[in-house]
Formats: C-alpha cells, structure tokens, sequence
C-alpha cells in the first residue's frame, strides 16, 4: 500500500469512526430529552396545591414545562449530532467512492474476461471488510466513552438503558455505516460491469475516472459534506446563543434561599415569616412558589378588563390571556432585584382578609391592557368565576434562567402568598451566616421542614447547569464538524490530484504551464467550495428557522456571521487544495505514463 493508499485509509477510518461515534454518543443526549422533569428545581410532587387556585383544564405546571423545553432541545442537539454524523459518514463515502475509482481500470480487465458483477463487488468488499470494521469498531469505542462523558456531565438525572436496547442500537449504527461504505466502494464494480462501459477505462491514453457520472456523483457528494457542515456549523452556533446562562444577580439582590414545606397543621406562612424577620441579623425575609426564582410559574388563563379594546374591529373590554402565576410574599421584588415599573408592590396589609391584589409585568400590562395601563383594572385567574384581583402594580420583565423558561418575556402575574398559602416554597433570607442559620432552626422548629440554605445565585445557576450543558455540547459539536470539514476537503482533494497524475501529465505534455495547472486545480477546488457554501447558506437557514420554530427565544443570526461562515467553508476548500495543487506542479510526464 503506497502512500496514497495509506492516506485514504486514514481518512476512512477517521470518517468511519466520527460518524459512528457520534451516531453512538448520541444516545446520550436522547436519554437526557428523557429525564425527569423535576429536575435541579425541587418542583412539588403535587403541583396543584402550588398557589390553592382553581385551575383549568390546559393549565401547565412548571414541570411540564421544564421537561417539554427539556425534550426539544434534546431534540434539536440530536438532531444536530445525526447531521455531523452525515458530514464524517460522507468523509468516508466520498473517500472510498474515490478509492474505487482507482482501480476502474482493473476491474474493467476483470469484467472484460468474464468476472460478474457480483463477483466484481464481492472481491471489492473483501479488500474493505478490515478498514470498515476497524473503523466501526473504534466509532463505537469512541461514542461510548463520548456518551459516558456526556451522562457525567449532565447535571440532572438520565434514564438507564437496558442493555438489550442499547446493543441493538450499536449494532443498527454498524450497519447503516457499513451499508454506506460498502456502497460507495463496491459501485465501480457494477459501473464498470454495465454494457458499453469497458471501453473508455481500457482505451489507451483514457483517464482513470472517465465515467462522467461517477465523477459527477462524487463531486455531489463532496458539495453535500460542505454544505451539510455549514448548516451544523450555524444550527450549533444558534442554538449555543439560544441557551446561554443568565448573567449572575445584581449586587445587593443576593439572598439565601431555603426550600420549604408547609406542615398541614399550619394555618399560614405569615407567622414564621414573622418569626424570622425578628432574628437578630436579618436584614430581609419573604418567600415565593417553587420555580419562580427563575422564571417558572404555572401557566393558565387571565381574563383581563381590557378597558376600550378592539380586536378585528370588534369591542373587546375584556380580554383573554395566558400567564405565568406565582403567589410571592412581600419583599419578593426587592429581594430578587425585580424593579417596580408603576404602581405598588405586594405589602403585608395584602393579608387573607384584605382585598384581592396582583402585581403584572410589563409585557401583560402592554398586550392585554388599553394603552399598557393596568393599574386599578381586573383580572380573573384560571376558572374560579369569582377569583378577581385589582391591579396594584407592574414590574418589569425579567428573563428565564432555567430550561422551560423562555429567553422573550411572557405575560406574569403574582399574587400574595399570604392570601393564597402554597404547600410548598421557597423562602429568602437576606442576612449574615449566623442570621441565615437562625432562619433555618426557626422553619425546622415551626414544622416547615427546611432543605439546606444556598444562595439566589447558585439556585439560579443550578436551574441555568442544563443550559450551560447543551451549549458546550453544541459548541463542541461545531468545532468537531468544522475539523471534519477541513479534513474531508484536504483529503479528497489530494485524493483526486493524486488519482489524476497520469491525466496531468498529459496537459503537461500538451503544453500546460505550471499557472494553468495550479488553476486547473484549485478552480476545481473553488467550484466545490461555493457550490458547498450555497448548499450551506441555503440548508443552514432552514435549519435556524426551524430551531427558532421548535425552541422559544432563540435568535436569529444576523447575514454577517451567516456569510462569515460559508466564506470560511469555501475558503477551507480552496486552502485544502493548495498542497494538492503542489503535488499537480511535481508530477513528472515520463513518469506519470510509464
């Protein structure tokens, strides 16, 4: 095996196993999709105890939504693993399909004496068996550590595969990977066994490759692998953007949070509330619904009073909605950084014989209020045909730090904790250590049963270690796509030149010059690369658009980074083309024709 021959086989084995690991690796992202959806957040077993409502049927609770954004952005990152897995698969294809070509002439001698087409493949397949082999083997070695180190990463709890299913899925991998090679190897045996197609292979003076179409088709599939790792490229940057932590708190908004629940022999949170506010040391204390210190509530109806609406040119004085509820004791604003817009906030005389009050935000007050103003109007939350509250004040919008947030502010709506008492909460202590540990004998004291204390920013950074996970995968996954690009197009096209010496050394000996040569070469290489770029532009913007469809607040990549992106595709092709076009300028015509 020559050095041709070696180099060939290296990029076999490298596509071969890319594609196989990362078909394998997988599995591990699908079996995060599959998680539990109460994951990192301490969500309650029971969620319709969460604020004492009378929801609707279509209400959403904040597990639902955690697993259903779980399960999508498994499912956008798997797909995305399924499209580099392509890109390497091609690597292979395109190397292979090439390494047939090679040897066109010879089995051409053998179809010309009487070899079949059956016989002509089965003898190619044997000359493969080992490389495809060694190459699924190492994918699957390779894919399982990938994966192994993707579930140990995961920060949450991953379902456990039976061994039976993930077996049969390995052995699935292998053969699809194997049907593909093995097609695009053995194809120049029935090419060449085909009637009327011996006679250019064996012409004297013919080209090695002189099948128009087989030239065609892997010229296609080189444009395929290019444009294909385009579209991983911008699908991986998208997402990366889309799913990026939260920013850590303010200065000054920083607050143990301690997770509770109350006993049923206790009436309310207002007395232990008041107990803690008492400690020596505290500075603040108040309490919120599980989920809401990151932007997660349960998500029913409204019905707003709307005031001089119209829709469609019809009167619409009262207008419905979905939103975000939270029940919050007073002090929740201030304690979590959340600004007043108008208005008031949540006070302590908003007690269970007080009035029914809420606070919106600023995106409700401006889609379900005439002119955005909301103060001193009402709304009806779920179904309760009774359960109306006035308005008191807007705060302004902020943004999800967990996975089923939403990176677009949604409608929010919250309510007083001490009007509606939920089972379960967490409670906010502002205050030193000695202040906080305080607080944690008075809730264990009082019955409420208190977790450990962590800060508001490790609560929000551990509701965000999802996010942060799915971005370094899809980051990773973009730059292992971009390499398998890169080596792709350098291998096929010292392939190609290679391939093709006795072909150059005939322009050579017509008179070629070395600029037209080296011309002849990389125009190749540039053709493949913009035809690769639009392939890329194209496919890579159906791909954002349809992650922006599946993945709420995802944005929309701006034309510089999109035109930045093909450039440097098309500009790895034509780079990976100048060490074969070296090669083109050495090839010696006495030689090359011998």
């Amino acid at each position: 095996m020559g050095r041709n021959g070696w180099m060939r086989a290296a990029g076999v084995l490298t596509g071969l196993a890319a594609a196989t690991g990362l078909l394998v690796g997988m599995r591990a992202v699908v079996s995060v999709g599959r998680a539990g959806p109460r994951l990192l957040l301490g969500l309650p077993e029971i969620p319709s105890e969460a604020l004492g409502l009378a929801w609707s049927v279509r209400a959403l609770w904040p597990a639902d939504l955690q697993a259903a954004a779980l399960t999508r952005m498994a499912s956008l990152l798997a797909a995305l693993f399924l499209a580099a897995a392509s890109v390497a698969l091609l690597n292979a294809a395109v190397l292979l399909a090439e390494a047939g070509a090679a040897r066109w002439r010879e089995m051409a001698v053998r179809a010309a004496v009487g070899a079949t087409p059956a016989r002509l493949v089965r003898r190619l397949l044997r000359d493969v068996r080992l490389l495809v082999g060694l190459g699924g083997g190492m994918g699957v070695l390779l894919g399982s550590t990938t994966g192994a180190a993707l579930r140990l990463l995961w920060p949450g709890p991953v379902r456990d595969a039976a061994v039976v299913e993930v077996l049969a899925y390995g052995v699935g991998v292998l053969a699809a990977a194997t049907v593909v090679a093995a097609a695009s190897y053995s194809a120049v045996g029935l090419l060449t066994a085909r009637r009327g197609a011996l006679a250019r292979p064996l012409a004297s003076g013919g080209r090695v490759s002189a099948d128009r179409r087989a030239v065609f088709l892997r010229r296609t599939l080189s444009v395929v692998q290019t444009g294909t790792a385009g579209a991983v490229l911008m699908g991986s940057a998208v997402l990366a953007l889309a799913v990026r932590a939260p920013d850590a708190p303010a200065e000054g908004t920083e607050v143990a949070v301690l997770s509770a629940t109350r006993p049923a022999d206790v009436d309310g949170w207002e007395a232990v509330l008041a107990r803690i506010r008492a400690l020596p040391g505290t500075e603040a204390e108040t309490l919120a619904t599980p989920g809401s210190l990151v932007g997660l509530g349960v998500r029913d109806h409204v019905t707003a009073q709307c005031g001089n609406c119209y829709r469609g040119g019809l009167p619409m004085p009262f207008w419905g909605a979905v939103a975000d509820h939270h029940a919050v004791a007073p002090g929740y604003f201030e304690a979590v950084g959340l600004a007043l817009h108008s208005g008031r906030a949540l006070t302590v005389a908003d007690g269970a014989d007080a009035p029914r009050v809420a606070v919106v935000n600023r995106t409700f007050a401006l889609s379900s209020f005439e002119d955005g103003q909301p103060l001193g109007r009402m709304i009806r939350l779920g179904t309760d045909l009774d359960a109306w509250y006035t308005v008191v004040g807007v705060v302004h919008d902020a943004p999800s730090a967990a996975v089923g947030g939403d990176d677009r502010a949604r409608e929010a709506v919250w309510v007083s904790a001490l009007q509606h008492p939920p089972v379960h909460a967490s409670v906010l202590v502002r205050g030193d250590d000695e202040a906080v540990a305080a607080a944690t004998a008075a809730l264990a004291a009082a019955g409420f049963a208190p977790g450990p204390p962590h800060s508001l920013t490790a609560h929000r950074r551990r509701a965000a270690a999802p996010l942060a996970w799915l971005a370094g995968v899809a980051l990773a996954l973009g730059g292992i796509t971009f390499l398998l690009a890169l080596h792709g197009t350098r291998a096929t096209a010292l392939q190609v030149t290679r391939r093709r010496t006795q072909d150059l050394a005939v322009r050579r000996v017509h008179g070629a010059t070395d600029r037209r040569i080296v011309a002849h070469v990389l125009g190749g290489a540039a053709r493949t690369g913009l035809w690769g770029g639009g392939f890329a532009l194209f496919f890579g913007t159906l791909g954002i658009a349809l992650i922006r469809k599946t993945a709420a607040g995802v944005p929309m990549l701006d034309a510089g980074p999109l035109l930045l992106a093909v450039g440097a595709l098309v500009l790895v092709s034509v780079a990976s083309s100048v060490e074969a076009a070296r090669e083109a300028l050495r090839v010696e015509p006495a030689a090359a024709l011998d």
